[in-house]
């Protein structure tokens, strides 16, 4: 039989016997922050990056968040009255940078070569 055309690549790589044929097998492993939601990933308004950058200058200063409660009160900036929500910042801003500056890991493991039979 002689096939011309469209049949002649529909049909080039039929095998006439029956045999095996090595095929790669791998598993790929992938971890990472990146596929889930979170709300660390929605940016902080315009004033509240300004309180935040003030915290965080004075924080790596060395200074407590009490004493930066009462600096910023002083230095006119709208925090609350209570010094522990600067805490509350210092703590949830360490941990929003923990949790996206996580590595990710991207690796091929297992590999094997398995023989699968093809038929006509």
């Amino acid at each position: 039989m002689i096939l011309w055309g469209w049949e002649t690549l529909l049909y080039s790589c039929v095998l006439p016997f029956d045999s095996y044929v090595p095929f790669l097998i791998f598993d790929h492993f992938i971890k990472t922050h990146k596929l889930n939601p979170s709300q660390y990933n929605k940016p902080l308004t315009k004033d509240r990056k300004i309180i935040h950058n003030e915290i965080f200058r004075l924080f790596n200063k060395g200074l407590g968040y009490r004493r930066i409660h009462r600096n910023m009160v002083e230095n006119g900036f709208k925090v609350a009255k209570s010094s522990t929500t600067i805490d509350s910042i210092i703590k949830k801003r360490l941990k929003r940078d923990a949790f996206l500056n996580q590595p990710i890991t991207n690796e091929y493991r297992n590999y094997d070569i398995e023989f699968l039979r093809v038929t006509d």
